[in-house]
């Protein structure tokens, strides 16, 4: 009966600590720029850098009336202005040992035409995608283990220089609930092998 409680109380917490598990990296675009304003070939991000061209960063609502993911806040353009499609790529952090999931939302450019791009993460993923201009707003997630502690980066290369790109909002890295459920099941094995030894 102890031992089902102690597994139940687990199990409990388990999701508690998923629920508000620690986010690794996230950036949604919202306090980029001033509140509002959309600016064509921005550099001045905060958590990224943009290298071999350009991205352009889009307020919603806008005058190109496109939709940022969730129809409100910023997001961003990944063919900017200057028909060169820049290289979006974030800032280092560093992942411990686990298993984490790359969540992101990408839309077709809401215009004309197909855009593709390639998303790299350090060299645990590499994927690309190919999306209609009428492509909805997608949620991807994609998981990856990491062995030991290591720095990476998140990387978006757009293939393509019409002005008008695949779309971008809501980049997060955040461990998944089962490496916090294979901790919690290693907890439960050491207390029954620890009841079964005392009793």
């Amino acid at each position: 009966m102890k031992v089902q409680l102690f597994v139940a109380l687990i199990a409990s917490s388990l999701f508690t600590v998923g629920a508000h598990a620690n986010v690794m990296f996230q950036d949604d675009f919202d306090s980029e720029g001033a509140p509002g304003e959309s600016i064509l070939n921005y550099t001045g991000f905060a958590n990224w850098t943009v290298s071999d061209g350009s991205v352009d960063l889009v307020a919603d609502p806008n005058q190109w009336s496109i939709d940022c993911a969730g129809g409100a806040g910023k997001c961003v353009d990944l063919d900017g202005s200057t028909r060169n499609a820049g290289t979006f790529t974030s800032k280092e952090f560093t992942l411990a040992a686990g298993t984490y999931a790359l969540i992101f939302d990408i839309s077709g450019n809401q215009r004309t035409g197909s855009d593709s791009m390639q998303v790299m993460l350090g060299g645990f993923l590499s994927e690309s995608f190919e999306l209609s201009a009428g492509d909805p707003w997608e949620t991807i997630v994609r998981s990856f283990t990491v062995t030991t502690e290591t720095t990476s980066y998140i990387s978006f290369n757009h293939n393509g220089g019409d002005n008008i790109g695949i779309m971008l909002d809501n980049v997060s890295v955040v461990p998944e609930p089962g490496t916090l459920a294979l901790l919690g099941l290693g907890l439960v094995g050491l207390g029954v092998a620890r009841r079964r030894k005392s009793a």
